[in-house]
Parts: C-alpha cells; sequence; structure tokens
C-alpha cells in the first residue's frame, strides 16, 4: 500500500495522540467520502428507475434530482415512501469468511408539491409553476459485518505501542485512571502496553530507551482476533424548490437543500492469546462513535422539450457545507493471566478501563456535482433515460477548530480520492394503468487505483419496479439491489503488514409509494 504511510501519520498518529482521538485507526479524510458519496433516494418510481430523472419530471424524487422537473406538475401531488433494508456482508480475513445480516425500517422520501400551473385558457409563454417540499434519504448507512481468524504476524497492541513511541512513561502513566482521555494511556493502564527500559540510573529507576519506545504485552505468536462492526443512521436532504414552465419547451427550476448527517459506529474488537502463558490471555476493546452533523447547499437545473419524443435535462449543486459534532468513547476489558495477576498483586476484578467520552467539532465541504441526462419517448407506451453526474471527491475540505489542524486529511484526499462520473438508466412500460419499471445504476469508484490498493470499489445497483395510475391515487413499488467490496483495518502498522478484511456487501430495499393529487 503506497500511501499506507501517509494514512497512518495523519489518521492513526493525530487520533490517538494524548491530545485527542477518535473514530479508531482512521482518519477524518473517510468522512470526506463517507458523506460525499451519496446513491439515489426517493419515491419508488424515482427508485425504480435506478434514479435516471434529470430529464423527466412530475415526480416528487425529481426535488432532489432536478428541481426543473417540478415545472412539469399540473395537479398538486403528496407522497410518502416507507422501505425495508435487507443488508447482507460477506467478510473474508485471515483466510476465514463470515457472513451476516442486518434489517432496517426507513422513510425513503415523503414530500409535497403545490402546483400553481396556468390553464391551457390563459394566454402567455409562462404557463406557471410549482413549489415542492420533500425530504429524500440520500444513504442508509445501516450494516454489519464480522470477521474472525488467525493472525500469526502481529497484534493490535503493536500499533497502540507504535502510536507511543516518542511518549514518555511519565507522559503517559500520570493520568487519573477515571479520567483517561486517550487510547494510549487507557492501554497502559490496562497493560496491553508497556515501555522498554534499558537500564537503571544511580537511584535504581529504570531508564526508558533512547528514542523512548514502548512494547505490547500480547504475545505475537498466534492470536485469534475477531470483530463485530455494526452502523446505523442515515443521511437524509430536505429540498424546498420551484419549477416553471416556458411555453411548455423549456422548465427551469431551483432549490435550497438542508442535509443531515445522523451516524453511529459501534465496534467491538476481540484478541486471545492461543498458545503460550503470557501476561493477557484475550481481551476486547469496545469503540462508540457517533456524528451528527447538519449541511447547507443549493442546486438549479433546466430541461429543454425541443418535441414531445425527447427531453434533455442538466442540474448543478454546489459544494455542501456541513458542521459535523463527533462524540467517541473507548472501553478495555482485561482477561489478564493468573500467574501474572498473582506475581505482582494486581486485582483480578479490576481489569475494566474507560476513557471520558470526547467530542470533536469540525466542517466538512463535500464537492460541487453536476448531471445531465436524456430521455425518449414512445408516445404514451413508456419512455427510456439516462443520467451521467460527475463528482470531484478528491475536493472535499476538512476544517478543525484550528484551521491547519486538519491539513494532513485534506492531503490524504488529494492524494486518495479523484473525479468520477456516475452513470443511471432506467425505463418504464405503460400498460393502462398499469406501469412496468426497470433500471441500472454504476457509481464509480472515488479511490485513485495503485495508491492505496487495486480493489475495485464501484457501487452497482439494479432495480426493478411497477405501478398503478388511477384517478387522484398513485401507488408504486420498487425492488433495489446495490452490491459493491469495500475494506477494512481494524489498525495500522508501520510496516504496512496489518491485516486486511475484505467485504463484499450487498443491499436489497423493498420501496412502496402512495400517493394522492388534488
Amino acid at each position: 500500500m503506497k500511501i499506507s504511510k501517509l494514512i497512518f501519520t495523519t489518521g492513526f498518529l493525530s487520533l490517538f495522540s494524548l491530545s485527542a482521538f477518535s473514530q479508531g485507526p482512521y482518519g477524518y479524510y473517510n468522512d470526506a467520502i463517507r458523506f460525499s458519496q451519496t446513491t439515489f433516494g426517493g419515491t419508488a418510481r424515482f427508485q425504480g428507475i435506478a434514479g435516471a430523472t434529470t430529464a423527466l419530471g412530475a415526480d416528487l424524487g425529481t426535488l432532489s434530482s432536478n428541481p426543473a422537473g417540478l415545472g412539469f406538475y399540473r395537479k398538486s401531488d403528496v407522497s410518502i415512501t416507507p422501505g425495508l433494508n435487507f443488508a447482507s456482508t460477506r467478510t473474508n480475513m485471515l483466510g476465514t469468511e463470515t457472513r451476516d445480516n442486518k434489517v432496517s425500517f426507513n422513510i425513503g422520501n415523503i414530500g409535497i408539491v403545490f402546483s400553481g400551473a396556468k390553464d391551457d385558457l390563459v394566454p402567455g409563454k409562462y404557463r406557471g409553476g410549482s413549489f415542492g417540499i420533500s425530504m429524500t434519504r440520500t444513504n442508509n448507512f445501516q450494516n454489519q459485518f464480522t470477521y474472525n481468524g488467525f493472525n500469526k504476524a502481529n497484534t493490535f497492541g503493536q500499533s497502540i505501542a507504535e502510536s507511543a513511541r516518542g511518549l514518555t512513561y511519565e507522559e503517559i502513566a500520570g493520568q487519573d485512571l477515571n479520567a483517561l482521555t486517550d487510547i494510549i494511556s487507557l492501554a497502559y493502564n490496562a497493560y496491553l502496553i508497556d515501555p522498554i527500559y534499558c537500564g537503571e540510573d544511580i537511584d535504581g529507576n529504570l531508564i526508558q530507551c533512547p528514542g523512548n519506545p514502548w512494547r505490547a504485552n500480547m504475545s505475537d505468536n498466534i492470536v485469534k482476533q475477531k470483530e463485530i462492526v455494526a452502523t446505523k443512521g442515515n443521511q437524509n436532504q430536505w429540498d424546498f424548490a420551484y419549477g416553471g414552465n416556458i411555453d411548455d419547451k423549456v422548465y427551469l427550476g431551483a432549490s435550497l437543500g438542508i442535509a443531515s448527517i445522523n451516524y453511529e459506529a459501534s465496534k467491538v474488537f476481540t484478541e486471545t492469546n492461543t498458545q503460550t502463558s503470557d501476561t493477557i490471555d484475550s481481551y476486547s476493546l469496545y469503540d462508540n462513535l457517533t456524528l451528527r452533523g447538519t449541511g447547507i447547499f443549493f442546486k438549479v437545473g433546466a430541461i429543454v422539450k425541443p418535441s414531445d419524443w425527447i427531453r434533455i435535462g442538466i442540474t448543478g449543486q454546489t459544494p455542501t457545507y456541513y458542521s459535523i459534532r463527533t462524540t467517541y468513547e473507548y472501553k478495555l476489558k482485561m482477561n489478564l493471566n493468573a500467574d501474572f495477576v498473582n506475581e505482582y498483586g494486581i486485582d483480578g476484578t479490576f481489569q475494566s478501563f474507560s476513557t471520558l467520552p470526547g467530542t470533536y467539532n469540525y466542517n466538512l465541504t463535500t464537492p460541487a456535482r453536476a448531471k445531465a441526462g436524456v430521455a425518449l419517448f414512445a408516445g404514451k407506451a413508456g419512455f427510456i433515460s439516462g443520467d451521467v453526474e460527475v463528482v470531484g471527491y478528491s475536493g472535499a475540505r476538512l476544517k478543525g477548530a484550528d484551521p491547519q489542524e486538519l491539513d494532513a486529511d485534506n492531503d490524504v484526499v488529494k492524494n486518495l480520492y479523484k473525479t468520477t462520473f456516475n452513470y443511471n438508466v432506467g425505463a418504464e412500460a405503460r400498460l393502462g394503468d398499469y406501469r412496468l419499471r426497470a433500471g441500472y445504476a454504476r457509481l464509480g469508484d472515488p479511490y485513485r487505483h495503485g495508491v492505496m490498493d487495486n480493489l475495485d470499489r464501484t457501487i452497482n445497483t439494479i432495480t426493478f419496479g411497477a405501478g398503478l395510475r388511477a384517478d387522484g391515487f398513485y401507488a408504486d413499488i420498487a425492488f433495489v439491489n446495490t452490491f459493491y467490496k469495500s475494506n477494512y483495518f481494524s489498525y495500522h502498522l508501520n510496516n504496512g503488514k496489518e491485516p486486511m478484511a475484505i467485504v463484499n456487501n450487498r443491499n436489497t430495499s423493498l420501496v412502496i409509494t402512495i400517493g394522492t393529487s388534488f
């Protein structure tokens, strides 16, 4: 991994230092991609055609894609879209495959449109417009994966020892056991790491070796490693939009968007000594992280209808400016070796240590986005629609209370991420009052291949849907099947030989929209 050294320096050391830490062995640069790479949400009709709606209109899903679509409304409209999500993972690490599943309920979209369309008998090129308000889920963080296996090369304690290098025993050992604030002092007080000594002074006091090195107490002969990683929450956006109709040929729209982040991660990492009698028989590290954020953005769009059989749409969105609050906490539960406990007179019942809950506030600016689409109509028989979107993920920026404190993370963002193209294509067949739909979406891999690894993180989605249109009422259903690969590290080492988990993710959603026109 060519960038592993940079990632370790900017993420691990800065977050596990004595002054601050959060988010485990990762830096804040991960948030830049986590909250920038959004998926298509919206109504079941919208999702049934894989979000390929930039050139379409008259659907509540267009508020989050192209507000110009509001210009096509002839009546007011209101709908709600509940759904079920089935997340499944297959994780490969250290030669072992583990499977996990998680089910969650969500509201994918809810909204209302107030139409101000003019009657056909009213003269003038401006044919009126519509105002709409909608909430759309743009990311679903409900997921869980587990891995376990036998590691013959290294342990988590070694990564803590590496991050502690350069710190003296006095700097780490002097903290109040009831007010620990960082994972290094937590690890020391729980006997996970110890300083390396090279002799004694004239008074018989141990002298730490030059460079103040530390060592891990867990034997690295063969350890069993297991971790359960569970995430939950969502990313939503509220759109307040207006779209107008000029001569039934040009449709223009604009919207103000308010985005929200609700993300929680809960991890339990366990290491068990399998071969030797040592200081530690086993231990578990509990890591709880919560992020809450609010952002704002603007969007403009246009749709041109040169004839009844074709529509061309474009839309652009400003960067989203987020203010995010992070809350984090760590706990270590130790199972020390009985001989070690007896030899040193340690209270065997007092082997659980926690840090005080910590907080960190920072700002995230996600990149601007631009999208273009074309829709081709076959009279009243249906249509086919396609979109292409460009997003420059390397343009995301992080900013802390001190303007320079996240500069290292911003360097990783610029070097690790790239500009990508996202594609959506969908079709709808109209059979009287009934609709049949299908679509495909491809969310491009935002990572530079060869910089960190060559894992293909492209997100592919296949969708199917159906609908019913009646006088003043409609109902739609969609099946959305998304699959992609990701990787995961429990910790990082200077030599880059830490174990890596490959996670095969599959999310299947069932969404239903119920709506009425008035």
